[in-house]
């Protein structure tokens, strides 16, 4: 085998310029974000790197280096279709997407809740993924909330994160025990906030389009109500919390205050929270309908200030796929969610770099750098570097979104029929 050089390439998140050659079987990593460090490998200014006529080079003037994203919040299971078929889609999905990772929430089809699912579903991924997929383990036995799972048995085979998925335990005394129980293991608990005697059966945020459509909204204050819960309890018990799916402005600032308290939290939006609002579902068009479910203009704006200043550590994709019969249903039956993930990169070009909203680094930051720092630490670890794959960004290209390049195989998603700025070249192992 043959080193690879990339001449003439720019760093996006500094844009600085550079050559490289990179070692056969090399492995990458960016463990600062000022400097690019990458392990087995020669980074040189571009012009001053002497390749060799008969090298295997990659020319990328006009084009962007930076670190595969790392998705902190996807679902794999399709409901009615194959669970094997569903983590090679999804995987495809993902490096189309410049996702090099997932943190993969549990689901009815994907229960991680004892030894045997987690060894058929990594055994899956091993044989059919493209991309890592990395799984969470269940809080509560079979996501029922009552029952707590066998946290020893899941931290012995390498998990380090817990979720019930989109679910919230609603016996708080369990939660608290758990919280308790994965502290002392060193284990950290994801949980979106909410209160689910006020949010059940609702699917819409409350305000003009819901008195329009005639359908009962879901109150901001319920999912604030539910992160003032989770905080204050996993600051009792001393537990690393990650709070799923932010979607209000006052969740922002009691995230803000809770680490200015200095709690050991973290924090996600996902992506189509800071692009959407109620507004756009238009005449129920269930392709918006997500949970929580889209906010309004405030919100998106207190979010993406959030993201800005660290407040929110992570943009995930929430990735929901869902069947076309499944999404033609009523409004109320539909099932919720979107899928954003194998357009991930040039959405977040399209819609927040290029206008301006967030710099590159902003985006690498809470993308890939925050991610990795929460579900895989190792990789940011310059004494053992486990590698980071990189990626090469086309900005002048153009992706129309169509059904012929959505690999996760559904049609959930609202960007179809769009042309979105940049395209990805596969990360560069």
């Amino acid at each position: 085998m043959t080193s690879t050089y990339i001449r003439n390439a720019t760093w996006a998140p500094t844009g600085e310029r550079f050559d490289i050659r990179l070692a056969p079987g090399h492995s990458q990593l960016v463990p600062e974000m000022g400097n690019l460090t990458i392990s087995d490998a020669e980074v040189l200014p571009a012009g001053r790197m002497n390749i060799p006529e008969r090298a295997r080079i990659i020319d990328a003037e006009g084009k962007l280096i930076l670190p595969a994203l790392f998705d902190l919040h996807a679902k794999v299971e399709i409901e009615g279709r194959s669970k094997r078929e569903s983590v090679t889609r999804t995987g495809q999905a993902a490096v189309q997407g410049g996702v090099w990772g997932l943190l993969v929430q549990p689901t009815a089809g994907f229960m991680f809740d004892n030894s045997a699912a987690l060894d058929s579903f990594r055994e899956a991924v091993g044989q059919r993924s493209a991309a890592e997929m990395i799984p969470a383990g269940c809080i509560s036995m079979g996501m029922k909330g009552e029952q707590q799972a066998p946290y020893n048995t899941l931290a012995a085979r390498g998990i380090s994160i817990l979720s019930d998925g989109g679910e919230r335990p609603g016996n708080l005394l369990m939660m608290h025990r758990a919280m308790k129980y994965v502290a002392e293991l060193g284990m950290t608990l994801a949980i979106r906030g909410d209160v689910p005697s006020i949010t059940a059966n609702t699917c819409i945020q409350p305000g003009s389009t819901s008195y329009k459509l005639g359908l009962h909204g879901t109150p901001a204050c319920a999912e604030e109500i539910g992160i003032e819960i989770i905080v204050r309890l996993a600051q009792d018990a001393g537990c690393r919390l990650h709070v799923q799916s932010v979607s209000t402005a006052e969740g922002v600032e009691i995230i803000r205050r809770a680490k200015a308290a200095g709690a050991a939290i973290t924090a996600e939006v996902s992506l189509h929270h800071l692009l959407f609002t109620h507004e756009d579902i238009g005449d129920y068009d269930t392709n918006y309908k997500t949970l929580p479910p889209l906010r309004d203009k405030a919100d998106t704006e207190a979010l993406l200030a959030g993201v800005k200043d660290g407040t929110i550590d992570c943009i995930v994709s929430d990735h929901t796929p869902c069947t076309p019969f499944a999404k033609k249903q009523d409004f109320p039956t539909a099932p919720q969610g979107m899928c954003l993930l194998d357009h991930f990169l040039p959405t977040l070009y399209t819609k927040l770099v290029k206008p301006g909203k967030l710099t590159w680094g902003e985006l690498v930051r809470a993308c890939c750098v925050n991610p990795c720092s929460i579900a895989v630490p190792e990789v940011m670890n310059p004494a053992e570097p486990e590698g980071m794959p990189l990626l090469m960004f086309d900005p002048e290209a153009t992706t129309l979104v169509n059904e012929h390049n959505l690999p996760c195989g559904t049609l959930n998603t609202p960007l179809l029929g769009q042309t979105l700025c940049g395209s990805v070249t596969l990360p560069l192992q």
